[in-house]
């Protein structure tokens, strides 16, 4: 019983990760031709990393339905750093 627990629970936490939204540069952005912009989504609390920051946008895009998220970071100058987050997102 123990064994089949552990087997349902790994398959949980691979199908959950096989859904996120893919992180694309502008570059990508500009040749797909086959997606459907769904706008911008804004992360509006300060955030310390970068790492931080493209974690909570994809979060957010998989939230939307996003399949896709291009980031814009922005520093805001006299903020010790911290970060503010948007991005493009598209299915």
């Amino acid at each position: 019983m123990k064994n089949i627990t552990i087997a349902i629970l790994a398959a949980l936490f691979l199908s959950a990760n096989v859904s996120a939204a893919i992180k694309i540069d502008a570059r990508q952005a500009r040749n797909m031709d086959d997606v459907q912009s769904l706008g911008v989504i804004y992360i509006n609390h300060n955030l310390a990393t970068v790492s931080e920051a493209e974690l909570a946008l994809n979060e957010e895009s998989e939230a939307q339905g996003a399949k896709y998220f291009r980031p814009i970071l922005m520093h805001e100058p006299g903020s010790n750093g911290v970060i503010h987050a948007s991005a493009d997102i598209y299915r």
